[in-house]
């Protein structure tokens, strides 16, 4: 290596290093192991596990992760006025190249009434009735810890990488706010990336597809309004939660009778049932159904001249309130839109992924019912978005979003591996931007 003056700028320093890495086509080999940023790592998810909060109210984890950016040497942060527990930073390597983001959510779930999480989980939360079971905590531990391993090797990477630590994924207002704020387009970010936990899949198995990966997700309320009469004379009434049922029925029969599924794949699940009276010998005149539509569909678009989804659900719901003699109050509304993988950017990313990737990665084409908010990032920004094992042992066996959640701890390396294999990739095979 020749020597270097002790006036030489870190932006000159940082092109030197990478020349010397970076004499043949093939992507950069990482300069090492991602083992120094794991302790980051750990602890970030011992802290963010103990600590959690609800969606909009990341105030801990706020602070936590800035002053630990701030540790590593990122002190270029910015805000999204409409998220205040928002955290954007930026890594500027020096070396030419493409602007990259990774994306990580922060908020946590609260459980079902005087439940806490189970005394024998390690790390276990300690704020009653609150509890990362969706693996928030995780994710922004794996950030965190990518955050630390590139600034440690910013000089064998190109470009500029931005790390976002979003709130609010459980709630509405987390990645449309940060979207709408433009940060995304000011940075000139060309691609954005992200990962989630996968329970009952192997620690070092990864799941990535082209093209369509989540579901979008919609939400609607239905009011059924009638005569109320008592119990003992059904007669003299509706019988509203009797019809309620009927209505249920059929909004859950829906997608398989009305749709081609395999053409137009679609959920209906009623989540809520809720009757205007909290007396047993009352037949009550309200009821109320919500619940969530799940499609790949816009609801409001018409495919091949055919009803729209909403206009089709609005059509079955006028025509059952007809027949039983009753009125209704009906109102659908969007939530996310589907999360769509990019092509192009999973066409660059995989071939070299599937090289230095030890585990296994199913690229099969799977198209999932859930919903993620990253999907409006996807709307606008060139993105993929993968699956990554969590099962190892007893744990990480256990549905998301349930009390029993747990994650292995060997999934923390494995998440780290992961994006610092993407952003050498996508460092090399993305252009700059012009």
């Amino acid at each position: 290596m020749k020597h270097l003056s002790r006036h030489t700028t870190r932006t000159g320093v940082a092109l030197l290093l990478f020349s010397l890495f970076s004499s043949s086509t093939t992507a950069v080999e990482q300069p090492q192991k991602v083992d120094a940023a794991l302790a980051v790592t750990r602890q970030a998810y011992v802290y963010l596990h103990e600590h959690p909060e609800l969606g909009k109210k990341e105030f801990k984890a706020h602070d936590y992760l800035v002053a630990q950016l701030a540790a590593l040497g990122l002190d270029d942060i910015r805000m999204v006025s409409a998220l205040p527990t928002a955290i954007v930073a930026i890594l500027d390597t020096g070396i030419p190249g493409p602007t990259i983001a990774f994306r990580a959510e922060m908020d946590a779930r609260p459980l079902e009434l005087g439940v806490d999480e189970p005394e024998s989980h390690n790390p276990r939360s300690l704020v009653s009735g609150i509890m990362h079971n969706c693996g928030h905590d995780a994710h922004a531990a794996i950030l965190l810890g990518l955050a630390a391993y590139l600034t440690q090797n910013a000089a064998f990477h190109r470009g500029k990488i931005v790390f976002i630590f979003q709130p609010a994924e459980e709630v509405a207002g987390g990645a449309d706010d940060i979207v709408r704020d433009g940060i995304l387009e000011r940075l000139g970010v060309q691609a954005i990336f992200a990962l989630h936990v996968a329970p009952s899949m192997p620690v070092g198995t990864l799941a990535v597809a082209s093209g369509p990966s989540l579901a979008g997700s919609n939400y609607f309320k239905l009011k059924l309004k009638g005569r109320g009469s008592h119990a003992a004379a059904p007669q003299e009434g509706d019988d509203i939660p009797l019809i309620a049922t009927r209505f249920v029925q059929e909004l859950d029969y829906f997608p398989a009778r009305k749709l081609d599924l395999s053409t137009r794949p679609a959920v209906v699940s009623v989540t809520r049932i809720q009757t205007g009276s909290a007396a047993s010998n009352i037949l009550p005149s309200e009821a109320e159904i919500s619940g969530t539509v799940r499609t790949f569909d816009d609801i409001d678009v018409a495919p091949n001249g055919s009803q729209s989804l909403a206009q089709s659900l609005r059509g079955l719901v006028d025509r059952l309130a007809q027949s039983y003699g009753i009125s209704y109050e009906w109102e659908i509304r969007k939530g996310a839109p589907p999360t769509i993988n990019d092509p192009k950017i999973f066409e660059k990313i995989l071939p070299d992924l599937e090289k230095r990737w030890i585990g296994k990665i199913d690229t099969s084409q799977h198209r999932s019912m859930f919903a993620e908010d990253f999907s409006y990032y996807t709307e606008i920004v060139p993105s993929l978005y993968f699956s990554i094992g969590i099962e190892k042992g007893d744990s990480g066996k256990k549905s998301l979003h349930t009390v029993d959640f747990t994650l292995a701890k060997d999934a923390l390396p494995a998440g780290v591996t992961l994006l610092a294999d993407i952003a050498t990739i996508a460092g090399q095979a993305i252009s700059p931007a012009e």
